[in-house]
């Protein structure tokens, strides 16, 4: 019987046993920058599902013109924010207890926030500073919050990141390599039409069932759709 019968490993060891179909590589795969080690080496292994760390920031300011005087604090990204403006609108007058209308960027409203109250809606998170009586907002007051994006650098996908590390943003085709304290490369899938071994992809440690399914799907929006094999 031979004695590697019952082995098993640990990472794929060329792109074909993550890599099952693609269009072209040109166009299917980009070389992205490796966001450098932090103490120790960054190291990627082959199939890892990758993120991009720093690829979303978040901005929030006053509309010109306010009556209230009371400022944003607290401005955050969450895990499902989305890139654009979102807006908050006073609809309803009351001294240091304002009601706001939020909007998404897509014109969607969400939950509404409350002046002095802090305010997370799984998007976006902040605090509306409340006004002295002198300084009440008025109807119609309100607030622009920024998402914006940017490169970014790649990561192992994280799913507590909310600064774009946390979502899908391609496989990793070759390992790679980053030294502490300097980026380095990583060739990438990033989108499709491919196709990908799900026995031989990395999912970030501790994923759940459900966890797996998102990332599929996020993986599928860009065109690379998880297939098994045997």
């Amino acid at each position: 019987m031979s004695l590697l019968a019952g082995q098993t490993y640990d990472e794929p060891r060329s792109i074909s046993d993550v890599l099952k179909y693609e269009l072209d590589p040109t166009y299917c795969r980009k070389t992205l920058p490796l966001l450098a080690g932090s103490g120790a080496v960054r190291s990627i292994a082959i199939g890892t599902i990758l993120g991009l760390t720093a690829s979303l920031a978040i901005a929030g300011e006053a509309n010109a013109g306010n009556v209230g005087a009371g400022a944003l604090s607290g401005v955050a990204l969450k895990a499902n924010a989305i890139v654009g403006d979102y807006s908050a609108e006073c609809i309803t007058e009351s001294n240091g207890a304002a009601v706001f209308a939020v909007f998404d960027p897509d014109g969607y409203r969400l939950a509404d926030a409350v002046e002095g109250v802090a305010y997370d809606n799984g998007a976006i998170a902040f605090t509306i500073g409340t006004d002295t009586p002198t300084t009440e907002f008025d109807i119609g007051d309100g607030f622009t919050i920024s998402v914006t994006s940017a490169a970014g650098k790649a990561i192992a996908l994280d799913l507590t990141a909310v600064d774009g590390g946390g979502r899908v943003a391609g496989v990793c085709l070759r390992k790679a390599e980053a030294a502490d304290g300097a980026d380095g490369r990583v060739s990438a899938l990033v989108k499709g039409p491919a196709e990908v071994a799900r026995q031989r992809l990395v999912y970030p440690a501790g994923a759940t069932a459900a966890q797996k399914a998102s990332i599929e799907a996020q993986l599928a929006a860009l065109g690379i759709h998880v297939v098994d094999v045997s």
